[in-house]
């Protein structure tokens, strides 16, 4: 392991690097880890996201750069401008590996520039670069421009477009072209901070751990997942688009802004599709076997000009399809090289565009403005996603978030989130639940923190699901710590919590027990919801850790869970969020008890 940070102040352009606690190291493990505790220690309660006393996160995570595969991701933090609450997501791709060959575990940057700045990172070289000539210009230019800058074609660049800095509030930072960190809007506080991007360049592999272990795990892996290719698993064939069929089939499939759970036109939007219309090339994350991204050859688009540009990944597929009214797939492939160009999160653009097409669609916002902005309206819908990237008339409405847009015109039955964070595109009405993880979720309606293994739909009590529930928050949440790819659910057999040990016991080499491990997994979710507790103040976090009343109330209309609601009631609702509180060490309020922050050491 590196076991440093590097810390960026733009304020007065200095830098420096510090050791990371060995008791942060072993108590914290690395990626979310880290940025879970540092936000926590570093940050006054009530700051505002948009203040230069913001700062950013960025953890590559401890096995990446290593022969370890299925590794080639890197987690960011903040403080959300969304949610105003805590934030982590990753990406992948080929910068968080950059980040371990430069020497470093942990990038923190804080203050603000007086000037659009980037910053160059080539091992200890640190220099800040006026950026004044890239402000405006979409990511993947900007990408292309600092590398020539540089002299380095394989530098590594993690840029905003013109919605971080225009600070859309669910702007994000993208690297290696359309890999997006895209929840909560990181990318406003780049764009407030005048940080046009970060470009690393690393000369070092690291060496860390027992490297016989190491190898013999990596062994494994691409055996697991050369299994699951050779089964035809179709994940490693045709990436997430995979899962637009097994959504709608599962009655998961977000439609017209979650009025429905399948899509008349799915067909239009599949995978198989997708393969018959365009030539496809494999573009791997780092060091990965799996290899599920993709882009298409775009020389048979005529409204761009590169040769390859990104495949829509499932939740586009949903958020910016279905959810829209869209079933025309070059439509979404256009809306999401937007997005992709303007840095714009595709599940919270569709959540806000879905959102504006019901209210005008049932007569609840009015004027010219809103004209044609109706479902399956391509022109307006594509006109939508520049407007809020620019902020111009009702595009800076949206631009300020779903939650945010529905209060300011008084529709906030149709905004569909938790926390203000809009929800991926899995219909919690169709798994039981499914509901309680995006209800409880630190950063709100994120599909990533923790799934019950169950088949079955919510027409029972949702009680015999909490165990499985807890025990896949806690393997997600060590995922993120190492920064495994969550894709690693598809190679066989899939990766378990056993796995995590081992990668963990070789990475530092020493013997890790399961229960040090699911520990270490409780202290970061704990400590996830301790930041958030400062910062709802006298408000109890019971309060956050809701469902919208779609989901509540309103039944699927057709499909395998016709009928289902995402709990059987209200009352079920309630007792199995307090059971997962019970289990969780927390009290009926949704607070840590002093005997589980003892127990974690967190008192």
């Amino acid at each position: 392991m590196n076991n440093k940070l590097l810390r960026i102040n733009l304020t007065d352009s200095s830098s420096k690097v510090e050791e990371i606690p060995e008791s942060v190291v072993y108590d914290y493990l690395g990626g979310t880890g880290y940025i879970t505790y540092y936000l926590y220690k570093e940050l006054e309660p009530k700051i505002e996201p948009l203040s230069a006393e913001n700062k950013i996160f960025i953890a590559p995570g401890p096995i990446q750069g290593t022969k370890i595969p299925v590794s080639g991701r890197y987690a960011m933090g903040t403080k959300g401008p969304l949610t105003s609450l805590y934030l982590d997501c990753n990406a992948g791709g080929f910068f968080g590996p950059e980040i371990r060959f430069s020497g470093y575990d942990l990038l923190i940057i804080e203050g603000k520039s007086d000037k659009p700045v980037y910053v160059s990172i080539k091992d200890s070289s640190i220099e800040f670069r006026d950026a004044s000539d890239l402000w405006g210009k979409y990511v993947n230019l900007t990408e292309k421009l600092i590398q020539e800058k540089e002299g380095e074609p394989k530098m590594r660049v993690l840029s905003i477009g013109p919605a971080g800095e225009n600070l859309v509030k669910f702007a994000c930072t993208t690297s290696d072209g359309f890999r997006n960190a895209g929840r909560g809007g990181l990318g406003a506080v780049f764009g407030y901070k005048n940080l046009k991007a970060v470009a690393v360049k690393g000369s070092t592999k690291p060496t860390n751990g027992n490297q016989e272990k190491i190898d013999q795990i990596r062994k494994d892996l691409v055996a697991r997942a050369k299994n699951a290719k050779d089964d035809g698993h179709l994940l490693h064939k045709h990436g997430t688009s995979w899962l637009v069929n097994v959504a709608n089939d599962l009655d998961h499939y977000p439609t017209r802004n979650w009025q429905a759970g399948e899509f008349e036109d799915i067909k239009k939007l599949d995978h198989e599709t997708l393969a018959e219309k365009y030539k496809r090339f494999r573009r791997p994350c780092y060091n990965c076997p799996i290899g599920c991204s993709e882009t298409l050859d775009a020389s048979v688009f005529d409204w761009v000009d590169e040769k390859e540009i990104a495949k829509p990944e499932y939740e586009t597929l949903a958020m910016l399809g279905g959810n829209c009214g869209i079933g025309d797939i070059e439509a979404v492939i256009h809306a999401n090289y937007l997005c992709n160009q303007l840095g714009l999160d595709t599940i919270s653009t569709g959540s806000a565009i879905a959102m504006t097409m019901e209210a005008k669609e049932k007569g609840l916002v009015e004027g010219p403005e809103f004209e044609d902005v109706e479902f399956g309206n391509m022109d307006k819908f594509l006109e939508l996603i520049d407007k809020i990237a620019y902020r111009k008339d009702i595009g800076n409405v949206l631009a300020e978030g779903v939650a945010q847009a529905a209060e300011h015109w008084n529709i906030k039955d149709l905004a569909i989130h938790v926390k203000k964070l809009p929800f991926a595109a899995w219909d919690p009405r169709a798994k039981l639940g499914l509901g309680l993880s995006y209800a409880t979720a630190a950063v709100g309606a994120s599909h990533l923190r923790g799934w019950p293994s169950t088949k079955d739909v919510p027409d029972k009590s949702a009680i015999e699901v909490i165990d499985s529930l807890i025990e896949q928050q806690d393997l997600k949440t060590i995922k993120d710590c190492l920064t495994i790819c969550h894709f690693t659910h598809s190679i066989k057999p899939s990766l378990k919590f056993e796995d995590c040990v081992n990668i963990t016991s070789a990475m530092w080499d020493k013997e890790v027990t399961e229960e040090e491990l699911i520990d270490l997994a409780r202290r970061v979710w704990i400590m996830k919801r301790m930041f958030n507790i400062r910062e709802f103040g006298d408000k109890k976090p019971v309060e956050f850790d809701s469902l919208p009343k779609r989901f509540m109330k309103e039944p699927l209309p057709s499909g395998r869970a016709e009928g289902k609601t995402a709990f059987v009631d209200e009352e079920d609702f309630i007792k199995s969020r307090k059971l997962l509180y019970e289990k969780r060490g927390l009290d009926k309020n949704g607070i840590p008890t002093k005997a589980e922050l003892a127990r974690l050491n967190l008192s």
